[in-house]
This record gives C-alpha cells, sequence and structure tokens, in this order.
C-alpha cells in the first residue's frame, strides 16, 4: 500500500447535500482520505450552473445504490451529513441510530441551525444563514443608504468558511476516537458558526449596548475601494504611520496637512472629506504600480482582482496555488501548504454512481481505529493533552488558537508587555470602566480559554524560557510578519532543535514564500487579493467589502483546520509538519463558485447583490419599519409552492413564474411582488 501520508486511509462516508457539506468532505479528500459520496435524489451540488460539481468533487468517489449505504457506514471513520433531525432519522444516519451499530463512528451533522431546538427543523440555504447570523447586516460597512438591502458575499462564501470549522471540530473528534475506541456526535451549526465571526459586533452589543450596523463610518480612516485608472484598489491605513507615509507617497498635497485629518479621530470627524480627495488622487493612479509603490512604503494596499486577475498574479503563480485535475481543470488549491505536501488533486470529480459496488479502497486489515484503546472513554474534549505556544496577536492568529482551545488544547499565549496586542488596545470597554489591557472586550471575546504570559523577548533570559517552553509543546503558531520568529532565533530550525516533533504553523497574508510575501495585508486585503470583493455588491455597481475583515477569521479557521491535520498525521504516522497559511491564499479558496464560472463559462463575475446566479426568488426584501428586512430562498419547486400559498396563491398559476427558469427570467417583477407583500 505504500507509505501513509497526511489523511491517508481514514474513510469518510458523505451523504450528498449542499455545498457547505460538499466542501468540508473535501477538505478530507484533498489531504488524503478515502472519501465516498452517496449521492440521492435530486442532488443539489449537480444542479449548481458553471460545473461547480467538478470543483467540489474532485479526489471523492460516488455511489448511488441505497443498497450499499449501510455496508459503507459501517466501514466508515467519519459520516458527514447536512439533513435535518427529521430527515437524518428517516435515512437512518442519526448519530443515536448509529451509536449501537458504529460505536467508533463519528458523526458530523453540519446543519444551519443545530440538531436541538425550536429551528431545529426549519430551512435554510446561505442567504438564510449569512444574514441571520448578522454577518449580513453588516454588510456593505460604511453604507449610506439605509433603504439598500444588507449584503451576502458572492456565491456560498460563508457555507464554505463554517464548513471548514466544521471540519475541524470533526477532525478532532475523530483523533479521540481512535484513541478511545469511542465515536461522538459533533451537532455542528453553521448559524452558530457565522455569528461567532462578526468581528466587533457581539462586543458592541454586550459591553457597550450599541447594535453594530452597516451604516456609519469606519473604525479608521481611510479605509475603502478606490476607482483607479485601470482597476480598483482596497486601502486600509489602522496606525497613525501609516497614514503619514501615506501622505508622503501622495507628495505631501496640502490638504492633507489640515489639523481636521490630524489624527484617526480627526479622519473619522471629517472622513467625506479624507474619501473627496483621496479618491480625487487614486483616480490617476495606476493599479499595479501604487500597489508595489504603496507596498514599498509599507502600506497595505491591495489590488481588487476579478477571477481573470486572480488567475494570472505571478505570486499565485510562483506559489503553484492553482492546480490541475487529470481531466484537464484548472482549479484552485487549499489555503495552507504543508512540508511534507499532502494535499493534491488525485482524481477528476466522478460522474455520479460511477463506483456504485465497489465498496471502500482496501487499507490494511489493521486499521488505527481498531486498535485497541490507548485510554478509557472519558468526557474529555478531543485536543486534551495537546499544547500550543501562542505567539499570535491581533485576529486571524487568536482566532486560530481559540477554536484549538476550545476543543481541549492547552494554549500559553506569549505577549510583550511593552507592545500590548491592539485588540488590548481599541475602546470596546464597558462604559463604567476605564480601558486598559485586560477591559477590552475584543481581546476577551477571541482569547477565553487561553492562558497568558507576559515576556519581554529582548530580555537575555526570555530565550530560555521561550526554549522550555516549545520543549514540552506540540504546536508553535505565530502571525508575525514574515521572517520575524527567526530574527527572534524561534525559526523553523531553531525550533526542531528545541524539539524535533513539533508542530509549526505560521499564518501570513502573501505565505511565507513568492514574491509578494513580505506585503502587508490586513484582514480586509484578502478578499480584494482573492477576487471576492470584484464579484460581491448590489447589481450594476462596484465591488463592495464584506462588512467584516473575513480575511482574519477565514485564515485562522483555516490554520486551525491545517493544525488538527497535522496533529493527526503526527499521530498516525510520527509526520511532523511545517504549516503555510497564506491569507489571500484562505480566501482564494472559498470563491470557488466564481472561479468555475470563469473557466468552465468564460463568464467573470460581477456583483449579483443577494440574488443567486439558479435559484429565485433568492433575496432580502425589505419588511416593516426602519432597516428591516427579510430573506426568501426558493431552492426546489416544492418550497416556490410553498411560498405561493403563504404570499399569494395566485402566483403558482401566475405563466411569468410558471418553473425555475421562467421565475428567473421574470426575477425583477417576482421581486417586485414578493417586496410589496413583505
Amino acid at each position: 500500500m505504500g507509505e501513509q501520508r497526511g489523511l491517508e486511509r481514514i474513510r469518510v462516508l458523505e451523504i450528498g447535500g449542499g455545498v457547505g457539506l460538499a466542501w468540508t468532505a473535501k477538505l478530507f479528500a484533498d489531504l488524503g482520505a478515502d472519501v465516498i459520496r452517496y449521492e440521492f435524489g435530486d442532488d443539489l451540488v449537480r444542479r449548481r450552473p458553471h460545473q461547480a460539481a467538478r470543483w467540489l468533487n474532485t479526489n471523492k468517489y460516488s455511489v448511488t445504490e441505497a443498497g450499499e449505504l449501510d455496508g459503507l457506514m459501517q466501514g466508515a471513520d467519519i459520516l458527514l451529513h447536512d439533513r435535518r433531525p427529521s430527515e437524518s432519522r428517516a435515512l437512518g444516519v442519526a448519530f443515536e441510530q448509529l451509536s449501537t451499530r458504529c460505536p467508533q463512528l463519528v458523526v458530523g451533522s453540519i446543519t444551519p441551525w443545530g440538531a436541538t431546538g425550536p429551528y431545529a427543523e426549519y430551512q435554510a440555504e446561505e442567504l438564510t444563514v449569512i444574514h441571520a447570523s448578522s454577518w449580513g447586516f453588516l454588510s456593505p460597512s460604511a453604507a449610506t443608504d439605509i433603504t439598500a438591502p444588507p449584503l451576502k458575499a458572492y456565491g456560498h462564501h460563508a457555507s464554505i468558511i463554517t464548513g471548514t470549522v466544521a471540519a475541524t471540530a470533526v477532525l478532532a473528534a475523530f483523533n479521540r476516537a481512535e484513541r478511545t475506541g469511542q465515536g461522538e456526535h459533533v451537532d455542528f451549526s453553521t448559524f452558530g458558526a457565522a455569528a461567532r465571526m462578526t468581528e466587533t459586533a457581539p462586543v458592541s452589543a454586550t459591553y457597550q449596548g450599541q447594535d453594530a450596523s452597516r451604516l456609519g463610518v469606519k473604525t479608521v480612516v481611510p479605509w475603502g475601494i478606490y476607482q483607479c485608472r485601470d482597476g480598483l484598489m482596497q486601502f486600509i491605513a489602522v496606525e497613525q504611520s501609516q497614514w503619514l507615509a501615506l501622505v508622503e507617497l501622495m507628495g505631501n498635497p496640502e490638504w492633507a496637512q489640515l489639523e481636521v485629518f490630524a489624527t484617526n479621530a480627526d479622519r473619522q470627524q471629517n472622513a467625506d472629506l479624507v474619501e473627496l480627495y483621496l479618491s480625487e488622487w487614486m483616480a490617476q493612479q495606476s493599479v499595479d504600480e501604487l500597489y508595489r509603490a504603496g507596498q514599498q512604503a509599507r502600506l497595505c494596499m491591495s489590488p481588487v482582482y476579478t477571477m481573470e486577475q486572480l488567475g494570472a498574479d505571478e505570486h499565485f503563480e510562483a506559489r503553484r496555488f492553482f492546480a490541475e485535475t487529470p481531466d484537464g481543470l484548472r482549479l484552485t488549491g487549499p489555503g495552507f501548504k504543508t512540508d511534507p505536501a499532502w494535499w493534491s488533486v488525485r482524481r477528476p470529480a466522478a460522474e455520479q454512481g460511477h463506483h456504485n459496488g465497489q465498496g471502500w479502497p482496501g487499507r490494511p486489515a489493521t486499521k488505527a481505529s481498531q486498535v485497541p484503546p490507548s485510554e478509557p472513554a472519558s468526557p474529555s474534549r478531543p485536543l486534551d493533552g495537546i499544547r500550543i505556544c501562542d505567539f499570535t496577536w491581533i485576529w486571524a492568529g487568536p482566532y486560530c488558537t481559540q477554536l484549538l482551545a476550545h476543543l481541549g488544547a492547552d494554549v500559553i499565549r506569549l505577549e510583550s508587555p511593552d507592545h500590548p496586542c491592539l485588540f488590548r488596545r481599541l475602546p470596546f470597554n464597558p462604559p463604567d470602566l476605564p480601558l486598559t489591557p485586560d477591559t477590552c472586550g475584543l481581546f476577551h471575546l477571541y482569547n477565553s480559554d487561553k492562558r497568558s504570559v507576559a515576556l519581554d523577548i529582548g530580555h537575555p533570559g526570555a530565550h530560555e524560557v521561550v526554549r522550555r517552553l516549545v520543549t514540552i509543546s506540540d504546536v508553535v503558531i505565530d502571525n508575525f510578519a514574515v521572517g520575524t520568529m527567526a530574527k527572534l532565533g524561534f525559526g523553523v530550525d531553531d525550533l526542531r532543535a528545541m524539539n524535533p516533533d513539533v508542530v509549526v504553523v505560521s499564518l501570513s497574508g502573501y505565505g511565507q514564500t513568492g514574491p509578494s510575501s513580505e506585503y502587508m495585508a490586513y484582514g480586509p486585503a484578502g478578499g480584494a487579493v482573492a477576487g471576492l470583493y470584484a464579484a460581491t455588491g448590489y447589481e450594476g455597481d462596484l465591488a463592495r467589502e464584506t462588512g467584516i475583515a473575513i480575511g482574519d477569521p477565514c485564515t485562522g479557521i483555516t490554520a486551525a483546520w491545517a493544525t488538527v491535520a497535522a496533529l493527526t498525521a503526527r499521530r498516525r504516522q510520527g509526520e511532523k509538519a511545517r504549516v503555510d497559511v497564506a491569507m489571500v491564499e484562505a480566501i482564494a479558496t472559498t470563491i470557488g463558485e466564481a472561479w468555475m464560472s470563469y473557466v468552465s463559462d468564460g463568464v467573470v463575475p460581477r456583483p449579483l447583490g443577494n440574488h443567486d446566479p439558479q435559484w429565485s426568488p433568492h433575496n432580502c426584501y425589505q419588511a416593516e419599519g426602519v432597516d428591516r428586512w427579510v430573506t426568501i430562498a426558493c431552492t426546489s419547486e416544492a418550497q416556490w409552492q410553498a411560498l405561493c400559498q403563504v404570499v399569494d396563491p395566485r402566483l403558482a398559476d401566475d405563466p411569468r413564474f410558471a418553473d425555475p427558469d421562467a421565475r428567473k427570467a421574470h426575477e425583477d417583477e417576482l421581486d417586485a411582488s414578493l417586496s410589496a407583500w413583505t
């Protein structure tokens, strides 16, 4: 069988469902696991436009025979499904039905609302989840028109990101199941995961009593997407030093010397003027020239790429981000790289039912999950016993290490007493408490479940403290600028000298290698360079940001998945991985539907608002009251007929809405009818 690598010989059964589930299973398949997609009924993924199934089903086997399902479940290590509780019971895949027959099986139910609670049986799609979670309500940021609806990102962006969280939890549970011999149920809510990454909004509500909104001025100014001579540029100046560097790059114009622009608070008060002056200057610049010049001045300037530009970028090419399937399809790659390399496209997407009757691919008779348990079954968390030395700060890195901490890892965060994390300094403190390093709600929100050590890294004894910690750690994680850890004496070789078995994980904007590796990239930059923003916005309008700096949580989530995969490979076959997570690649992995539109049909995606390229109705409609909205999405004829009975039974007989194609062709009229009702 050859030497085992990555997630090879782990068996994952996917009970065919939506895009988010297909992505979750694909994560396992791309790292070597044997994934069988059991397809039944009207398969949603195969109906998605632009041949999206060719992207989502790579590296998988396809089975359609109902008589094979029980045998596949008996041989599986992990079962993934997105069926509501009643549907899962009817299909025989509910955990309580399988726990006796398949006691070591890990069941991941990945549903919008979870398997319990008053909404458990409710229908939901990407549109519903992203708006219900309040993520959509925050988008687009700094909006000025209260009558324009909240906005979803293009495609199934939220479903894919939350699917990566689900995969991380399921793989961690699989590790525990192999050690204990006891399977378990991971009851995962995509709504909960989406709500969990809404940046400052939870703290604004709980600590300050303010309901965050897409309306108003951003927290730092300037920050936005600007029209240049030949394209769009995304720019954010977080620190005062970056504002001063921008002023110098612009040639120190007189307007920028005015006192009304002196501090960020001043610029917030006069944001409209800043935008006016800066937009005029940007309009005279070339995107490519400004990108290089701005980055050289240590400014976070990022081109807003279309799919065509993304595919031609020299940095992505140098890092070999794109991969070609055996049948010649160029696909987006992973959001991280490992050394040794595990990710690959081994098989193109199979025809439906192509592997009927073949069962699971062979593997040695003694598999890891058949080895007698090394410890008794207990209610411990999956990563109990794992220690993480955490060099991260701000959002992306702490988001990663917090996910791992919630799964049971002992995370010890190293912090500088002289240069505290930005999230300790931002004014998100309760109104009755002064702002101190210990009262900022943002730090609390993303750093619970960890321990903290204040360490002056310049002190002569600091290196020894870190060395002692590394020797007893399983993972070292950082999200510093490329090269910083090596300069501090904690490069990969240094860490491996301290602990040969340590997993080393680094998060950065552009990755550890490539021509743009030293470029700056705050969270908002990821959506620009990866092509997400170019396809997101109101129809007929310019590109818009997604309302939260999605690059940060997406990178952190990607890193958490890669870390658990690395720990799995180390435990099962002794591989010690170096993990390189690039924010621009982590976001680019989520835009597969947009990419498939480009490579399959030659269509560069443009903003659709809350519409979908296939389904109608699919929109966010104004309800009674100020800035109150409701989403409606119908993905089947049964849902459409049910909606007609609620809204107006006459709609069912209207020839303009007689079938999916007709409803899509008359979408404006359909929207008008539903909007009048809502």
